[in-house]
């Protein structure tokens, strides 16, 4: 037996902390969930000797997109073909590789066996599935289609990670081209410019502003390794790490709708989300405010999250759902106001939401090749003037130091 300290939170959300002897840390969990505690981590502290570390199991690792698609596919399989959710997660806990998500439908079983649903079992890891994920899952449980709901939201989040996928492809590019002529500049003023840099002083000849100016970048470059390496740790920092907090999501969000291309990718990448999350969640089952409010969280964009939140309190009052977003006509195109129209008539919101999604991807992918098409000789430009220019500020004092021992 082994003494386990672990964090869990009640029905409450009340973060609780104590100890547990057990035989391992499926043992502690089952304990918590039992007591209908949600086990946050759970850390194994070495005794008989062995020194005074702990030994920390992490449960909420992030789960990566794909993990989760894969994850709602098999479950849509499993639950049409007439297994259980506690069946279906068992074949999945076999055949899963990853240990993070096989602690997670550990976690989710046990839940489930002491009378929780499964969404309730899900919505402990809310920070590695997003809103829409729980928000569909809870919606087909109360209908009573769950499988439908699973299959539903399968294809949802198969389109949002072919959209991320789609994104992330049409900029590697270009970015291999940037760091790439940072890389190049950066080594021709370290290593190259340096060695030549004592030759032009010394002959007294006049050196053009250009030479000055490069040679004065080299010499900070040069000044200090130490100092560079903690400059490049603070910029792989920045655009890493920072990107990632709230205050850095909410700097990048900024920068990129306030440059001309980018920002009209970033409005068509956001009203596919929206009309696609809106579409899926109002086809689970789920009432049209608490799908607007689930919209907002997961858009990814400030903005439309704002533009929504405001919408949900004007729909409260009684104004119609195309009327309260007629009022935002920069974010939300007349089209898709005209066909939120009709679907409020017609009563076939979700359909028409989901084939405009569909549609406006299209519009999505020929904006990431304007975007591409774009960047793509402005930064061969920009290297080639940059190398350009460096080569012009050592060829120009060698001509004048040749000319002037002739």
């Amino acid at each position: 037996m082994s003494t386990f300290i672990y964090e869990a939170y009640n029905r409450e959300g009340i973060i609780k902390r104590g100890e547990y002897e057990g035989e391992d840390t499926d043992k502690v969990i089952e304990h918590l969930t039992k007591h209908d505690l949600t086990p946050v981590s759970v850390k194994k502290l070495h005794g008989d000797g062995e020194g005074k570390g702990i030994l920390s199991i992490e449960l909420f690792s992030k789960l990566e997109p794909v993990d989760i698609v894969f994850l709602v596919r098999n479950l849509a399989t499993t639950t049409k073909a007439g297994l259980s959710i506690v069946d279906s997660i068992d074949i999945l806990i076999q055949d899963s590789d990853k240990k993070i998500m096989k602690k997670v439908l550990q976690e989710a079983q046990a839940m489930i066996k002491n009378g929780r649903h499964l969404s309730d079992a899900f919505e402990a890891y809310a920070s590695s599935f997003p809103p829409i994920f729980i928000g569909m899952l809870r919606a087909g449980e109360l209908s009573g289609q769950l499988d439908k709901t699973l299959a539903e939201l399968g294809r949802y989040l198969s389109k949002e990670y072919e959209l991320k996928t789609k994104v992330k492809s049409a900029l590697t590019y270009p970015i291999i081209l940037l760091v790439a002529s940072v890389g190049v500049v950066t080594l021709l003023l370290m290593f190259v410019l340096p060695k030549l840099t004592k030759a032009f002083t010394s002959s007294g000849v006049e050196l053009p502003l250009l030479t000055k100016i490069f040679i004065f970048i080299s010499n900070i470059l040069t000044w200090s390794f130490t100092a560079d390496a903690i400059v490049l740790g603070a910029i792989i920092y920045f655009f890493v790490y920072f990107n990632r907090t709230a205050t850095g999501k909410k700097f990048f969000f900024y920068l990129m709708s306030h440059t001309p291309v980018a920002s009209a990718l970033l409005k068509k990448i956001a009203i596919v989300r929206f009309s696609r999350i809106f579409g899926n969640l109002i086809g689970s089952g789920l009432g049209v405010i608490e799908s607007l409010e689930l919209s907002a969280a997961s858009i990814g964009n400030q903005s439309y999250s704002f533009a929504i939140e405001s919408a949900v309190v004007e729909i409260k009052n009684g104004i119609a759902l195309s009327e309260a977003f007629g009022k935002y006509p920069d974010l939300f195109p007349k089209m898709l106001i005209s066909l939120i129209s009709v679907g409020e008539r017609t009563g076939s919101l979700q359909d028409i939401l989901i084939t405009f999604s569909d549609f406006y991807e299209e519009e999505v992918d020929t904006n990431l090749k304007q975007l591409t098409s774009f960047l793509e000789p402005v930064l061969l430009l920009l290297m080639g003037l940059m190398v350009g220019a460096i080569a012009f500020a050592i060829i120009v004092p060698i001509y004048q130091l040749v000319g002037h021992f002739v």
